[in-house]
């Protein structure tokens, strides 16, 4: 082109919202040479200006609807192209849609807050199933603090994964917190810090509705279905807690076992498959996808090791099967954090 347009523009397939400055150009020089971006649904645009002419670099961040960073770079030329200070840009490998240090830290997050929501709410509701034997067994209670920790310190990693999916910048980090996804974090934090003060009263159920709440704010999170509202954050919800009874309840179970286990893990086995199935039906859609995606592949290996955690508790390897269902809840997060592939 031999003039540089007024405007940058950018579709999306989803309404987005610009983390920080949202769209940033830069001149030849090395000079900022557009005003602040502003979204309209999935069309993202920002005013440029400038007299320089050769190679500008265009640098784009925004969070999604369900609260996914994403981010990316290109280049332009007006009339000849020429070099740029901000070339370094437009290399660098990414994992979906956020850089790789970026995506450890956003499925360490998850992994994390899983694993606190199965050992506070899993542990809790086995304990309101068999309550006359240990509602004052210590090694139980020690499960829930230990999750409830968990819980909070999922929050922090998911900050600093959000924002080193996109930039460490106050601008950013402001426009990150004043998001969906900021309002989700404060929502989980606060949850986690009630169970800390509703965990001292005798009554489970307090505590188990604060855990159907904090399954909603999954939800929340979640990858939408499209042309099925809701359908994706409701089906996450019950995903969340299936596998959180079951992983939990396994683990207060090694502690103190109980008869009655068999049909509380026959059912929120159960609760898990079916939402599972589902989530991946409406995620993968064609089959190819489970072989070309990296969302396909983590979640053939993630029904592995489900299978391998059926396989050990029909041979009633308890330890080996919660030691397998904890890589389970690895597969989760890795999936949570990797964009489906429709």
């Amino acid at each position: 082109m031999s003039t540089l347009p007024p405007v940058v523009e950018l579709t999306f397939s989803e309404p987005v919202t610009p983390a920080g400055a949202g769209i940033k150009v830069f001149s030849p020089s090395g000079r900022r040479v557009a005003g602040p971006a502003i979204s309209r649904g999935a069309l993202l645009y920002a005013p440029m200006s400038s007299a320089e002419t050769g190679t500008f670099v265009v640098s784009w961040q925004v969070l999604a609807a369900d609260t996914h960073p994403s981010r990316g770079a290109f280049r332009f030329s007006v009339g000849r192209p020429s070099a740029n200070p901000y070339s370094s840009l437009l290399t660098g490998g990414e994992i979906g849609t956020a850089t790789p240090f970026g995506f450890v830290l956003q499925a360490l997050a998850r992994w994390v807050h899983f694993l606190g929501f199965a050992l506070v709410f899993g542990v809790v509701a086995y304990s309101a199933l068999t309550r006359d034997e240990q509602s004052d067994n210590r090694p139980v209670r020690r499960l829930v603090g230990a999750g409830i920790v968990l819980l909070i310190a999922a929050e922090p990693l998911a900050l600093l994964g959000q924002l080193a999916s996109l930039s460490f910048d106050a601008d950013t980090a402001i426009a990150v917190l004043a998001s969906g996804f900021g309002r989700l974090l404060g929502l989980r934090l606060a949850g986690a810090l009630l169970v800390w003060a509703l965990w001292s009263l005798d009554s489970p159920w307090p505590v188990l509705g604060v855990g159907v709440a904090v399954a909603l704010i999954d939800g929340a999170s979640a990858h939408a279905i499209p042309g099925l509202p809701l359908a994706g954050q409701a089906l996450v919800a019950i995903h969340v807690t299936a596998i959180g009874l079951w992983v939990g309840g396994l683990a207060a179970f090694l502690i103190i076992p109980d008869r009655r286990f068999g049909r509380y893990a026959v059912l929120s086995f159960a609760g898990a498959a079916i939402s599972g199935l589902l989530l991946a039906v409406a995620h993968i859609g064609l089959l190819q996808a489970l072989m070309t995606t990296a969302y396909g592949q983590v979640l053939m290996i993630k029904v592995l090791v489900v299978g391998a955690a059926l396989l050990m508790a029909l041979i009633r390897r308890r330890r080996l099967e919660f030691g397998v269902l904890v890589t389970v809840v690895a597969a989760a997060a890795v999936l949570a954090a990797l964009p489906p592939p429709r």
